[in-house]
């Protein structure tokens, strides 16, 4: 028994154009029988029969038998409809393209029917009670509008339903099958409880138990039907002949007669040649053969109540018994479907997936990206912890001025041993009896060694071109060459590729550092700094400190300014044989020599003034290279300095910082310095970093402003990876934002077609009673194999091929690869998912918000 309560519903409630299409209605309808509900076009009677049916919603009270409702609660409602209701529909709402057969079997299936037997028996059975059985195998698109109904109707019944609810049944068919499917439904209703939407008042009073009429939302008037005897139900397909005139004409050959409603004349030729008669008349002539006229030599008769088919429809054998599919059966079900509808994919579909698997190839680059960014590479990191710096910089995207900072806390004892840290690439070649060749670099950094700030614990200090490392570049090698190389010590004999340098001790650094000798870091320091005409001296210069003696031909005077005289040395190749002759520098008109100096013998004296480009800043180290003391004196602390000859600064003068005490020649090499420092100081330059150890903390922060930022060497080289690392993760995020954003596009218009495509698929299954559970199921896996077989395939396809190259090329570059972290690379797999099946499936969530009724009658299905 259903019972309603207080049942109402709206149309833009609230609003100035509110409907209260149901208004109010109680009322309680039996277990059994045909009710019907009479009204006018828009009096709301098919909106109660779908609030009933569970294919729309109202506010108010509906229970069915011991199951109750007082809140419309889709899912709950779902499952019982699905259960108990059958549906019969005026557009009959089948399956178009599928079979008659498979359109009863998906009802089964719904109702979790799988067996093949039980299927087979019920369909079987179902089909012969509407006298459709035969057509079983015909496509529902084939079937003419009567045998479509009585097909809807099988399918209500296959499920053994409590209630069936038949809208407007006999709307699309002629007065013959209308007939026809209320005899069905009035046989029906003697087990089952028939709900009758119907605007033909002749049937509702022939067939019908209960009668209710419906006006304007209301339930006007009720009352139990007592059947007529008879109905008069017409079918223009039957002919009663003796309710025609007759007008007869005979001969010895020929009988004609002629039946018709009123007195009509026809003129008719009739031809014979051999054995067929070919007509001609007047009026129009067609064969009862060829029609679907049906001919009765009686008069007509109303249906009377004992004409209805009598047939009982015996549901009892059917075994109800469920076979519960698990989650992964239904998914690799639906699964296997959508693959197949994957590729058979039309033009522009193909186009879309191509976007698709183009965008998997730039999201991958995103993810190797990010994945390498995400995590600074520490071991990317060589740094001496013992020093400071002021320079939290990347060379290559510019420095601060410390100069003057560092050499005033220099002086105040606020710091000290202010070092350059250079950069260089050294690859440590294996022994020459090693059986297989293989090569080990990294990029470390190098300072010079000073017995005050590093610890040796093997080995001892460098000299000239060779090296120290720290213990931390040692315990490397030993991991990598532990084949080779078992003890500090055996790796003193590892040689520095291009170069005659060898490692000769091992400082307590677990830092990656190189150390080398003061000589071979003042040379690095200088590295570069040529001045252009590295062979020539000049006269005016070396005259004022009389460094040199003419030995043949004359000397030049300042009549020679202007001119390309010169003089060479004495070293010179046949020097005096070139007095008068031009040589590259110019004409020669003499021969020096220089005492205490060593001058090459390609050097020339020349006239030119003192060029400007000479006085750079390059400074060499007093304590290394040999040089004259021309003038002044030898500096005595950190922040004095000489300065060349050709420096146009005078002694007392502040050269970057630094007081100047004294003047200096020196050979041509010395000529490029302008100045020459000591080595715990020396200038910067782009590709360096200044380097120091704190004596007064305290002090020396204090005399910093906010430009300088105090860090450890570590410190100051893992901030610089960071903000590397934060450019790039920036720049590769908002690319793979866009990629994101491009394939939410493409997905969401795609799958949205694809919805609107299957939308009177969707509008079936839901009103058969379909969960929305296996409507997202279908979209949820169209979705998966797309980006599986698109954007994924792609995405994996780039990223494993980056893998395998970091792999061949895993000896020659070792650092923290991707490779070693699959982090990145499976959150971008969850993500792409993630995004593509949010916008996936939000074009059918969003329409599975609406009622049944609601899709149907929206997309006018």
């Amino acid at each position: 028994m259903i019972k309603v309560e207080g049942l109402n519903k709206f149309y833009n409630k609230n609003k100035s154009n509110e409907i209260h299409v149901i208004n109010d209605v109680t009322l309680e309808l039996p277990s059994q029988g045909l009710v019907s509900f009479l009204g006018a076009s828009g009096s709301g009677k098919t909106t109660l029969l779908n609030v009933i049916g569970g294919l729309d919603k109202g506010v108010g009270s509906l229970s069915y038998d011991s199951f109750e409702m007082k809140k419309y609660d889709m899912s709950r409602i779902d499952e019982f409809r699905n259960e108990h209701f059958g549906y019969v529909f005026q557009s009959y709402n089948l399956l178009m393209n599928e079979t008659v057969y498979d359109n009863l079997k998906i009802a089964l299936e719904l109702i979790d029917i799988y067996d093949k037997g039980e299927t087979d028996s019920r369909i079987e059975y179902a089909l012969k009670s509407v006298g459709m059985y035969k057509y079983r195998k015909k496509r529902a698109s084939q079937l003419s509008g009567g045998q479509q109904q009585r097909v809807a109707i099988a399918r209500a019944l296959v499920k053994h339903c409590k209630v069936i609810i038949a809208d407007e049944p006999t709307g699309n068919l002629d007065s013959a099958n209308a007939v026809e499917v209320m005899n069905i439904l009035k046989s029906i209703s003697r087990k089952t409880l028939v709900l009758l939407v119907t605007h033909n008042e002749s049937l509702a009073n022939f067939y019908s138990d209960t009668i209710y009429r419906i006006e304007d939302g209301k339930i006007i008037d009720k009352r139990e039907n007592v059947t007529p005897s008879s109905l008069e139900a017409t079918d223009d397909n039957v002919i009663y002949l003796k309710d025609m005139k007759l007008v007869e004409t005979v001969s010895d050959s020929v009988s004609v007669k002629l039946y018709c409603d009123d007195e009509q004349s026809i003129e008719l030729e009739i031809v014979e040649r051999n054995n067929t008669f070919y007509l001609r008349s007047n009026r129009n002539i067609k064969l009862i053969e060829s029609s679907n006229v049906k001919l009765v030599d009686d008069h007509y008769k109303p249906k009377e109540k004992e004409e209805i088919t009598e047939y009982d429809y015996d549901d009892s054998f059917f075994n109800n018994s469920k076979e519960k599919r698990s989650i992964f059966e239904k998914f690799f079900t639906s699964l296997r479907r959508s693959f197949i509808s994957f590729i058979n994919p039309t033009k522009k579909t193909k186009a879309i997936y191509v976007s698709l698997a183009l965008i998997g190839v730039l999201f991958s680059i995103c993810a190797i990206s990010i994945s390498n960014a995400v995590k600074v590479d520490t071991s990317r990191i060589s740094a001496d912890n013992s020093y400071c710096t002021l320079n939290d910089f990347d060379y290559r995207y510019g420095i601060f001025d410390d100069s003057q900072v560092l050499t005033e806390a220099l002086t105040a004892g606020e710091i000290s041993h202010v070092r350059m840290i250079f950069f260089r690439y050294i690859d440590f070649l294996k022994k020459l009896n090693f059986v297989e060749e293989k090569r080990y670099g990294n990029s470390y950094k190098e300072i010079c060694f000073d017995s005050e700030v590093n610890k040796l614990i093997h080995g001892r200090a460098p000299k000239g071109e060779e090296i120290a490392i720290s213990r931390g570049i040692a315990d490397e090698l030993l991991g990598e060459f532990g084949e080779y190389y078992h003890t500090y010590e055996e790796l003193f004999n590892i040689l520095i590729e291009n170069s005659d340098s060898k490692i000769v001790g091992i400082v307590d650094n677990p830092y990656r550092m190189v150390y080398v000798s003061e000589t071979e870091y003042v040379k690095m320091a200088t590295m570069g700094s040529y001045i252009e005409d590295d062979y020539y001296r000049y006269y005016g210069y070396e005259k004022r400190y009389d460094s040199y003696e003419v030995v043949a031909g004359r000397d030049l005077t300042d009549a020679d300014f202007g001119t390309d005289n010169v003089l060479i040395s004495e070293k010179y190749y046949n020097a005096e044989e070139l007095i008068g002759s031009v040589v590259d520098a110019g004409k020669v008109v003499g021969v020096y020599r220089m005492e205490n100096i060593d001058e090459d013998p390609n050097e020339v004296i020349v006239n030119q003034r003192y060029d400007e480009k000479i006085k750079g800043s390059y400074a060499f180290s007093y304590e290394v290279e040999d040089y004259v003391l021309v003038e002044g004196r030898e500096p005595e602390k950190e922040n004095e300095c000489l300065v060349s000859i050709y420096n146009s600064l005078n002694v007392g003068d502040s050269f970057g910082g630094y007081k100047i005490v004294g003047r200096y020649n020196a050979k041509t090499q010395m000529l490029r310095a302008g100045a020459l420092l000591s080595t715990s100081a020396v200038s910067i330059d782009s590709y360096t970093t200044k380097a120091f150890i704190i004596e007064d903390e305290e002090a020396f922060l204090t005399r910093l402003t906010d430009t300088y930022t105090v860090r450890t060497m570590y410190d100051a080289e893992l901030y610089s990876l960071k903000s590397e690392n934060e450019r790039i993760m920036t720049v590769y995020l908002l690319l793979g934002i866009v990629c994101l954003a491009a394939t939410s596009v493409l997905v969401f218009f795609l799958m949205r077609s694809r919805m609107v495509n299957d939308i009177y698929s969707i509008g079936v299954y839901r009103s058969l009673g379909s969960s929305k559970r296996k409507i997202y199921l279908k979209y949820l896996t169209d979705t998966l194999v797309m980006v599986t077989f698109t954007s994924l395939i792609t995405y994996t396809l780039v990223t494993v091929g980056y893998l395998t190259a970091i792999e061949s090329i895993n000896d020659y570059f070792v650092t923290d690869l991707f490779s070693r972290s699959l982090t990145v690379p499976l959150l971008g797999v969850a993500v792409l998912y993630a995004v593509n099946l949010i916008f996936g499936l939000s074009p059918i969530v969003s329409l599975l918000r609406k009622t049944p009724s609601e899709i149907l009658a929206k997309y006018d299905i």
